[in-house]
């Protein structure tokens, strides 16, 4: 395995110690390294992967140097627009280097959302032009070498891609101090308990939506009510957007999570557009953290999500920070049909027992499509 703190020392020996991206669960001892306050290396968070081209290509316009882009292969496919009408040897020519985890690798055991993306990987490189090899945990000083050299002379972008298991864990950090927030889990079961019946739940992806599933489960309640968005992050507020406007009129809940919501902040415009009078509660559960990749924090200590709400035209905003207050905000919002958000701080943090939903990506579609259709769940 690979030493992080090594691997990234290497880099900024070769003048590429500015790092920027989306964490990833396969390289999250790489990861963890950028908010430790260690010196040496520049990091700077993005919200999401696109994002992220467009501050690497701004280093390098000030600089000069190669910039370094980490992200999930799915993210990768947000890159594709700023690396081929930006930094492609077409239009500006810009050399990045990027560091893309390889989730669904043939072969390899993994989450539906993932199969497709990690099926074409390198398929999708060859398309777009982009050199690249998997790192190789006993060669990687060569394939750095090899990669830099490339994105120097050819001023264009290369990939690294990393498979699971080849970056060593990072050294355990000091604990930190007891949280007295609630656990999204928790705020999560609440919520479920004081809804209406006939509500519907969009719930975004990575431990959210497993810990719905859950919910429902122990309730001994249908899941036909729940659209559990395993992938494309950020767009459960969007999915439920479209899915106000069919055919019912049906109450419906946005479970999103603060870096969910900051990867698609635009969607709060398109909600304070087009979807007042809709019924719609956007619930936000902000614990500062990627959790589902391994804690890394987001951006989300510097974001007023309730500014942002109201600017963009929702009717009411109301926040909790511990289950007292998001049980007074609920008792406040029941039965009304205007645009909401709910901010609810939560701590990080969940079940070690936590399963995943028992039904496929097509079961849960066609049963929810079922459950409108017929104006109720279905068994």
């Amino acid at each position: 395995m690979i030493n992080p703190i090594d691997f990234i020392q290497y880099l900024a020996d070769k003048g590429s110690g500015f790092f920027t991206g989306i964490p990833d669960s396969t390289f999250k001892g790489l990861t963890a390294l950028f908010d430790s306050g260690a010196a040496g290396f520049v990091h700077l968070g993005a919200s999401n992967e696109c994002e992220a081209m467009g501050i690497a290509a701004g280093y390098h316009l000030s600089t000069g140097r190669i910039p370094v882009v980490y992200m999930q292969n799915s993210g990768f496919g947000k890159t594709v627009n700023p690396y081929t009408s930006l930094t492609a040897r077409d239009v500006y020519s810009m050399p990045v280097l990027m560091i893309i985890g390889w989730r669904g690798e043939p072969g390899i055991k993994d989450e539906p959302q993932h199969k497709m993306m990690g099926r074409i990987l390198p398929d999708l490189l060859r398309t777009l032009e982009i050199e690249s090899v998997v790192l190789d945990p006993d060669d990687w000083m060569q394939n750095v070498d090899m990669a830099l050299d490339y994105c120097r002379r050819q001023n264009a972008a290369f990939a690294l891609v990393v498979r699971s298991g080849v970056f060593a864990e990072s050294p355990a950090k000091d604990k930190a101090p007891v949280s007295t927030l609630p656990l999204r889990e928790e705020i999560l079961e609440r919520l479920v308990q004081s809804s209406p019946t006939d509500a519907l739940f969009i719930s975004t992806t990575g431990k959210t939506s497993r810990e719905l599933y859950e919910i429902r489960d122990r309730l001994q309640m249908s899941h036909a009510n729940d659209f559990y968005t395993v992938g494309s992050m950020g767009c459960a507020s969007s999915i439920a957007l479209g899915v106000s406007h069919g055919d019912h009129n049906r109450p419906i809940f946005i479970l999103d999570g603060d870096g969910a919501a900051l990867m698609q902040m635009g969607t709060f415009a398109a909600l304070g557009k087009h979807g007042q009078d809709r019924k719609i509660t956007h619930v936000l559960i902000d614990n500062q953290a990627h959790e589902s990749t391994g804690g890394q924090p987001t951006l989300s200590s510097t974001v007023s999500f309730q500014r942002i709400a109201e600017g963009c035209g929702y009717q009411a905003v109301l926040v909790a920070n511990n289950l007292q207050e998001f049980e007074d905000c609920l008792g406040r919002i029941g039965g009304n049909d205007s645009l909401k958000l709910l901010v609810v701080r939560s701590r990080k943090g969940s079940r070690p027992d936590l399963g995943r939903p028992k039904t496929s990506p097509i079961e849960n579609r066609i049963n929810f499509m079922e459950s409108i259709r017929n104006g109720q769940a279905v068994s």
